[in-house]
């Protein structure tokens, strides 16, 4: 049998080749594995190897074999497309356009890493982001551009987070187990100097997410389905033992097609629920899926700590509105009430200031860094976030921007 190391999603084992490396003999099994082994990537027990599929491993182990190598950020891209073969041709641009794998309607099945029905709202959350353009403007005095802020007491070192993911199984291809691409999120994005997030999904124990969170001292933020008022309290009980730095409600959730079809319900929430959910907690609370002004300002009535702009990728409902249509409208009508954070195609550190001069004060990266974490962890996250505060950096340059708040609608041009 053929093993993956789910802490680092680096090290693979074959118990017929066994590992001179570890002292293993060929065909030492799982079972004869010591307990004083220790992984010789990241130091962890055997406890955390799972069992992988041959292709799986195949990859895998050119991957682990490479790491001493210069592997860059297409390396890991290409090790991702090949892991999720079928479900995301991992393209240069992903935008939700016809002809990519992930694109079109699925007739019930599981959509990957597509659209829900006719993936319209993917394509659209692309499209509204795009008719934006930047202004370039360089004359001016050089100053290194200021990127690092605070949100919940944490000083991060750029305005951009790793999105809510979950659900290999469903979506994924089942490339590698939940637990260690949780792991390779919270990691990475750690690493780089932000936060990540993960889901909850029904392949997989619903508190799954809090307690890897729990595994760094409390390093993330779980992101929960809007699951029965009685069952979110007692996770959100979880994430407060686990000293999580914030929670989140997926509200938007409540259109999850995995959710009912594993006969697991999911919710719509009223206002008082929401006041229930903040009430409950002295911990931050984010409500995710506000896509109006008018759930917008309940968010902000409820006394939630965050209002996070999103309609979940456009994977719950087809035909809708891109998330930088709407962002200004809420931005005008909130900010500087609590911060607002935002998703919807944000692809690069271009991207990101757009969605900062939109008005969200934190841009959020999904697919892409979905894609990076299934090829290559902890490393391929990080360098990801690298890449992304770089182009960041540069656009801040060229635009004028010396700081954040510099970052508004006069820096963009709506093309028609």
């Amino acid at each position: 049998m053929k093993y993956l190391c789910t802490y680092c999603s680096v090290y693979v084992y074959d118990e017929d080749s066994g590992d001179s490396v570890t002292n293993l003999e060929p065909g030492t099994s799982w079972d004869e594995i010591p307990d004083t082994w220790s992984c010789p990537v990241c130091g962890m027990p055997k406890d955390y190897l799972q069992q992988i599929r041959d292709d799986v491993f195949a990859i895998k182990m050119e991957a682990y074999k490479g790491q001493g190598g210069t592997n860059d950020l297409n390396y890991y891209r290409s090790v991702g497309r090949r892991m999720l073969t079928g479900v995301c041709g991992v393209f240069p641009t992903c935008d939700g356009k016809p002809g990519r794998t992930c694109v079109g309607q699925k007739y019930g099945a599981p959509i990957g890493m597509g659209g829900a029905g006719q993936g319209k709202t993917f394509e659209a959350n692309y499209d509204t982001l795009q008719r934006y353009k930047l202004k370039m403007k360089v004359i001016k005095a050089h100053h290194e551009p200021e990127l690092s802020l605070s949100i919940f007491g944490k000083e991060i070192s750029a305005p951009v987070m790793g999105a809510s993911l979950s659900g290999v199984k469903s979506s994924l291809n089942d490339a590698i187990s939940e637990d260690a691409f949780y792991r390779g999120l919270l990691r990475g994005a750690r690493a780089f100097g932000s936060i990540g997030m993960v889901g909850n999904t029904p392949t997989s124990p619903d508190d799954l997410g809090v307690k890897i969170i729990g595994e760094s001292g409390g390093w993330g933020i779980p992101m929960l389905k809007p699951q029965s008022q009685e069952r979110l309290i007692q996770l959100i009980r979880l994430a407060e033992e686990m000293d999580v730095i914030a929670i989140g409600v997926d509200l938007e959730g409540a259109g999850s097609t995995f959710w009912t079809a594993s006969d697991k319900m999911v919710y719509r929430k009223s206002e008082s629920d929401l006041q229930e959910l903040v009430d409950s907690t002295e911990k931050p609370i984010i409500f995710k899926g506000i896509m109006s002004t008018e759930d917008a300002i309940k968010v902000v009535d409820s006394g939630a700590s965050v209002c996070y702009v999103s309609n979940h990728g456009g994977r719950v409902l087809d035909g809708g509105q891109g998330v930088a249509e709407v962002l200004p409208d809420i931005a005008q009508e909130i900010s500087g009430k609590i911060p607002i954070m935002a998703d919807g195609a944000v692809r690069t550190g271009f991207d990101v200031l757009k969605i900062i001069a939109l008005g969200a004060d934190i841009a959020l990266i999904g697919r892409t860094l979905a894609q990076v974490a299934i090829g290559g962890g902890e490393i391929a996250v990080n360098m990801y976030f690298k890449y992304v505060k770089e182009d960041l950096r540069r656009a801040m340059i060229l635009t004028g921007c010396n700081t954040l708040k510099d970052a508004t609608t006069d820096i963009l041009a709506i093309s028609s």
